[in-house]
C-alpha cells in the first residue's frame, strides 16, 4: 500500500535531458508500404502457441486499413523458410527505395551456441523457429537466423524497414507467475519441457563472412522491435479475451493511429517507442520490456500516412462485465458466484480474475496476487472486500483503455518486480502535455489513497510540461497490488480534486470512474497506471 503517510520526499525536477543532435529526416510524401506477416501456433516438433496467429491476423488487418495492398502472410504450415526469403526479396523488387517495408514475427524463438567463434558478443546465434522445424537433420533448415536476416535487411537498404519480432529465446519473467492465472505459455522454443539451445546434424551452411559482416555493422534503414530483452521471457497473454503477444498487438494498434500523439498523420520512431513500450507495460502490468534498436532518432518517421486516430465514445471506455473464476469446492463455488456485481463467470484461460475461495487470494490473468482477503469466503464482508478488488479492476481496465489514446510515461524504479515491506521505490511521470496535475493510488481491495495536490503540503496545482516528476515511496502493508492513476489536463482540476479527497481511505474505485467521466469529459486529458506489486513473504 501506498498513502499519503507513506511520502517521505516529492521532487519536481528539471525537465528531460536535451536533445542528442540528432538530425531529422525528411519524410516521403504518402510513401508506399509493403510488409510480410508471419504468425505461427502449429509447430509440428515444437510446443504449439495460442495467439501468435491471431497476431499476425491482426496486423495484416491494420495494414489493410491503412491500404497496404503489397502484404503477404504466412500463417503456420505457409511459414517455409524458401517462401519467406522468396517473398522478401519479391516486397524489394516490386517497390521503390524510398518505401517501406514490414517485417513481424510472431512465434518461437531460440538460441543455439554461434556456429563462428568469436562472431557474437554473448557467444550465441538467435534465430527464428519455422512451422517445421527440428534440432536435428534436414528440420533444422526450417529457421532464419540473425545473421541471414541481416543480410535481407541490407538488400532492401535505402527502403526503410521496421522489424518487429514477438519472440523470445530464454530467460525468467520479471515477477513470479502464478499458476492459477491459467498460464498461456511463453514464446521460448521447447520440445517435452526442455528448451532448443543445440542444433544437430545442422542442414544450413555455417554463415558467409559477408552475412557476418552484414549483422556486424549498423544499418541505418532499419528499426528493430523485440518482445523482451534476452533474460526475459516473453508471455501470451489474454487480451479482449483472445490469446495473444503483447509487442504484436501494441504494433498493430499502432498502425491504427494510437501512436500518433501530435496527430500528423505520421508515426516517428519516438512516437511509435513509446507507444510500444507504454501499452506492452500496461498490458501485462510491467513483466515484459519490450527493446527497440537503434537508440534515439526519435524524430526519424517511420510510418507515413498512418490511419486516424480512433476517438473513443466516452473518457473512460466501458469494458462490461469482469471474466472471474472461483476456485472452490464445486459444491460451494455456485453459492460463492452469486450476488456480484459487474462480473461474469468465466473458465480457466478466459478469466481476467481468478478469487481462490480457500486461501482467500485474488490473482490476475498475468499471474500476479493482487490481494489477499482472509475469513468465510461466504460471509459479507469477505464478499464486499473482493467486490472491491473487482471494482478496482474494472476501473483499471478502464483507465488503461483511455490511456492508450493518450498515455503519460509512468516508470518505476529500481524495475517492476515484487517489493517487500520497508523498500523504497520512485515512480517518475513524465511525457505530459498539460501540467495540471492529479495523482491517486487504488489500493489492493480498491481503496481509494487521494495523493497530489494536498493543501497541507502546499502542493503547486501544476507540474512542468513534459516532467519528469518523481515520487519517493516506503512500501508498506496491506501487501497486494497497489495502482498509481494519474491525470494530467490543460486545465485545473480543483473540483475533481475536492471530490476524489472526499473519498480518501474508502474503498470507491466505481466511484472513481463516475467522478472522472463527470469532471473530465471533453477535455484532452493525459492518463498514466501503473501497478506497483507487494508482499509480506
Amino acid at each position: 500500500m501506498f498513502g499519503e503517510a507513506r511520502f517521505w520526499a516529492a521532487t519536481i525536477l528539471a525537465g528531460f535531458a536535451a536533445g542528442m543532435g540528432l538530425t531529422v529526416v525528411a519524410s516521403p510524401a504518402k510513401a508506399e508500404i509493403a510488409a510480410l506477416v508471419i504468425g505461427i501456433d502449429n509447430y509440428s516438433r515444437i510446443n504449439p502457441l495460442q495467439g501468435a496467429v491471431n497476431d499476425a491476423r491482426d496486423i495484416a488487418d491494420s495494414l489493410k486499413g491503412l491500404g497496404v495492398r503489397k502484404l503477404r502472410l504466412f500463417i503456420d504450415g505457409e511459414a517455409e523458410r524458401g517462401r519467406i526469403i522468396a517473398a522478401w526479396r519479391q516486397l524489394i523488387a516490386d517497390t521503390s527505395p524510398d518505401s517501406t517495408l514490414i517485417l513481424t514475427f510472431a512465434g518461437h524463438g531460440a538460441q543455439q551456441p554461434e556456429r563462428v567463434p568469436g562472431s557474437e558478443a554473448d557467444g550465441l546465434d538467435e534465430f527464428l523457429v519455422l512451422a517445421d522445424f527440428a534440432p536435428r537433420g534436414p528440420g533444422t533448415a526450417q529457421r532464419l537466423t540473425d545473421d541471414e536476416i541481416a543480410v535481407l535487411f541490407k538488400e532492401a537498404a535505402p527502403r526503410r524497414v521496421i522489424f518487429v519480432s514477438d519472440s523470445c529465446h530464454s530467460g525468467t519473467m520479471t515477477r513470479a507467475f502464478d499458476d492459477r492465472a491459467g498460464k498461456l505459455g511463453t514464446r521460448a522454443a521447447t520440445i517435452d519441457g526442455v528448451p532448443v539451445d543445440h542444433i544437430e546434424d545442422d542442414a544450413l551452411p555455417p554463415p558467409t563472412r559477408a552475412a557476418l559482416q552484414a549483422e556486424a555493422e549498423e544499418q541505418p534503414n532499419v528499426t528493430f522491435f523485440a518482445a523482451v530483452a534476452d533474460h526475459e521471457l516473453a508471455p501470451e497473454v489474454m487480451i479482449d479475451r483472445r490469446p495473444r503477444g503483447a509487442l504484436s498487438w501494441a504494433f498493430a494498434n499502432a498502425l491504427r493511429g494510437q501512436a500518433d500523439r501530435d496527430g500528423d498523420g505520421v508515426v516517428t520512431k519516438g512516437e511509435l517507442e513509446a507507444h510500444i513500450r507504454g501499452a506492452v507495460r500496461m498490458a501485462l502490468e510491467g513483466r515484459q520490456h519490450p527493446q527497440v534498436q537503434p537508440r534515439g532518432r526519435g524524430e526519424v518517421p517511420l510510418i507515413d500516412p498512418v490511419a486516424g486516430r480512433p476517438k473513443p465514445p466516452s473518457l473512460l471506455p466501458a469494458v462490461g462485465p469482469i471474466p472471474l473464476r472461483i476456485l472452490g469446492k464445486p459444491a460451494a463455488v455456485k453459492k460463492l458466484a452469486a450476488g456480484f456485481a459487474g462480473v461474469e463467470m468465466a473458465g480457466k484461460n478466459d478469466s481476467a480474475l481468478v478469487w481462490d475461495s480457500d486461501n482467500g487470494e485474488v490473482v490476475s490473468n498475468v499471474g500476479d496476487v493482487l490481494a489477499s482477503i482472509p475469513g468465510d469466503p461466504a460471509a459479507p464482508e469477505t464478499r464486499r472486500r473482493v467486490q472491491g478488488v473487482v471494482d478496482k479492476w474494472s476501473l483499471v481496465l478502464r483507465v488503461k483503455a483511455a490511456a492508450q489514446e493518450r498515455s503519460l510515461s509512468l516508470a518505476v524504479e529500481p524495475g517492476d518486480r515484487d517489493y517487500r515491506q520497508g523498500e523504497t521505490v520512485s515512480l517518475d511521470i513524465g511525457g505530459n502535455s498539460g501540467t495540471y496535475f492529479t495523482l491517486i493510488n487504488l489500493a489492493a481491495d480498491g481503496t481509494v489513497n487521494y495523493l497530489y495536490p494536498l493543501a497541507d503540503r502546499k502542493d503547486p496545482p501544476q507540474i512542468p510540461r513534459g516532467g519528469p516528476y518523481r515520487l519517493a515511496l516506503t512500501v508498506e502493508p496491506p501487501f497486494g497490488a497497489d495502482h498509481f492513476i494519474a491525470i494530467a489536463s490543460p486545465k485545473p482540476m480543483a473540483a475533481l480534486q475536492r471530490d476524489l479527497a472526499a473519498l480518501d481511505g474508502k474503498p470507491a474505485a466505481a466511484e472513481v470512474a463516475t467522478l472522472l467521466n463527470r469532471h473530465l469529459a471533453g477535455q484532452p486529458v493525459e492518463f498514466g497506471i501503473h501497478g506497483v506489486y507487494s508482499t509480506g513473504r
